[in-house]
């Protein structure tokens, strides 16, 4: 007997679930009300983490334009993202932990110390590129010194890697956390079960930070998984989770640091759904205007993260109209003169494809891995 064949569900455009009744266009709490809880001694704390944001949107913006011109490659964005890395970043110590970052964690990675000349080479694949050496194409971040584990294509094989970093340091004695990055897609397989199943057996340092933007590529949230609250999952494995605006710095802040308390006090690990949007195609190799309306595009564009952290700087007058100007301008030039100079640096030579396949020896240990 022939089954009648099922058309697939039409498209719709996702709805801003976590302010109930509410447009996507509005935030969850004003930024006026917010900077009334927040005085000027408190504020402070959230420039370091603006600079990191103002400086990944700049990248990113330079890429775009890079590439359109001819002069770049492959493009991952981060624009909508930059809150979630920049919060990771404030939450943990610099000095010890590690960051397992999903590949539109480009603030993240600044948070941990990758300059703007080093994201730079990268994405132009050169040699001076402290990720891959010029051999990945960009998003494969990495550094040993920085404690930034190895970025792979498949995704998201680095939770497990990151799990067992995690499970490593407790052997070790050490007391670091692991903040892991992953997508709503990479939230579908199988290596996330794994991980997390693994992690709270053995109540490991971890952090899982799922970045759930609406859409796996071209796919929308609604068919690949059957529930919209991917922080439910967590009492599957008994460990808490929490979803929070992952455009707003300040929500996503207060989980992060919340959940690397319980990881450090020995508590075991925490999920954090933090749900934001981006607002450029999937990679470069995209065309978004197959699948989403420009029309829902520029309404999740007026939450944009940045302008959030610059209104309440400004308001609680960490900042001023014109010194926000200047820090923009600033950061402008930075980049621009990354730009230039990663532009300007020379190719790996084709030889180098063969380094780092197999185990070398001496390895050059960075100094944290050293015996003090």
């Amino acid at each position: 007997m022939l089954m009648a064949r099922q058309s697939a569900p039409r498209h719709r455009s996702p709805r801003c679930y976590w302010t109930p009744g509410k447009k996507p266009g509005r935030w969850t709490e004003p930024v006026a009300r917010r900077v009334a809880r927040e005085p000027k001694t408190d504020a402070t704390r959230w420039l370091p983490a603006y600079r990191w944001m103002l400086v990944a949107r700049r990248i990113d913006e330079t890429m775009w334009t890079l590439r359109r011109q001819g002069k770049g490659h492959f493009v991952v964005s981060s624009a909508g993202h930059e809150a979630i890395g920049a919060a990771a970043g404030l939450a943990a110590d610099m000095h010890q932990d590690f960051l397992a970052p999903h590949y539109r964690d480009l603030t993240a990675c600044l948070a941990w110390g990758l300059q703007p000349r080093e994201v730079m080479a990268h994405y132009f694949g050169r040699a001076a590129d402290p990720c891959t050496g010029g051999r990945q194409p960009y998003a494969h971040w990495g550094s040993t010194e920085r404690r930034i584990l190895t970025q792979e294509g498949p995704q998201p094989n680095v939770v497990t890697h990151a799990v067992g970093v995690a499970f490593a340091n407790r052997s070790l004695g050490s007391d670091a956390i692991v903040w892991i990055g992953f997508g709503d897609g990479g939230a579908q397989k199988g290596e996330v079960h794994e991980a997390m199943n693994f992690a709270s057996i053995h109540r490991l340092p971890v952090v899982f930070c799922v970045e759930n933007n609406l859409y796996t590529q071209s796919v929308p949230l609604r068919l690949e998984s059957s529930v919209t609250d991917l922080s439910v999952r967590a009492a599957s494995y008994g460990m808490p989770g929490v979803s929070v605006d992952g455009m707003d710095l300040l929500a996503v802040h207060s989980a992060a640091v919340t959940a690397v308390s319980r990881a450090r006090s020995g508590e075991g690990p925490s999920l954090i759904e933090a749900r934001a949007y981006r607002y450029m195609p999937n990679t470069s190799n995209d065309d978004d205007t197959r699948y989403r309306s420009r029309e829902e595009v520029e309404t999740w564009r007026k939450r944009d993260p940045i302008g959030r952290v610059r209104e309440l700087l400004v308001e609680s007058g960490v900042l001023s109209e014109e010194s926000a100007r200047g820090l923009a301008q600033e950061v402008a030039e930075e980049v621009a003169e990354a730009a230039t100079w990663a532009e300007a640096q020379p190719d790996a030579p084709p030889e180098a494809a063969l380094l780092h396949t197999w185990a070398e020896r001496p390895v050059a240990s960075p100094a944290w891995m050293r015996p003090a």
